[in-house]
């Protein structure tokens, strides 16, 4: 086991009991919080951003940074009502399904964290620019053949597309 397969395993940990103790319907409308919350960030840096890029010596960073951090807050402020909103509707009692569901959740996340960064490795780095902390992995291979199955059910266009980028960045 390298660092790559501890910091999964470790990963995974992390999830697995998060999401045991949160619950599967707490971490849905926090999930469903962020979604909300990017179109909402969007909006707000189109509306202001403009302003702030205006002012001489802004504290604020660039646009980039700032989507991030609206989107950050915008977030944390929608799932922290979502999840006050369901604990008024269904009680504060998080039973076991809804803790082990949770906890399928976290891992299912983290699977599908670490099958797009591989997939990521795979098609878009070329091999003499891999990390070192993917040699010698025994979760690659896994999540390799996983993201490659992915990709085989692409339709043509998204296959085409990362065909494309990897003609354009000679990989």
């Amino acid at each position: 086991m390298n660092s790559f397969d501890a910091a999964v395993y470790l990963g995974l940990l992390f999830a697995v009991v998060t999401g045991f103790n949160t619950g599967l319907l707490r971490s849905a409308v926090t999930i469903l919080a962020y979604l909300v919350a990017m179109p909402l960030a969007v909006a707000v840096m189109s509306m202001a951003g403009p302003h702030v890029a205006s002012l001489p010596s802004s504290p604020f960073p660039q646009n980039g940074v700032l989507l991030f951090g609206l989107f950050l807050v915008i977030g944390v402020v929608l799932g922290k009502m979502a999840r006050t909103m369901l604990n008024d509707t269904i009680g504060s009692e998080i039973g076991i399904g809804d803790r082990l569901g949770g906890a399928l959740l976290g891992a299912i996340r983290v699977g599908l964290v670490v099958t797009t960064l591989v997939l990521v490795f795979d098609q878009l780095v070329p091999l003499a620019n891999q990390p070192q902390f993917l040699n010698g992995s025994q979760l690659r291979p896994l999540f390799s053949a996983v993201g490659q199955s992915g990709i085989r059910s692409l339709p043509p266009e998204a296959t085409m597309a990362i065909e494309r980028l990897r003609r354009e960045r000679r990989i």
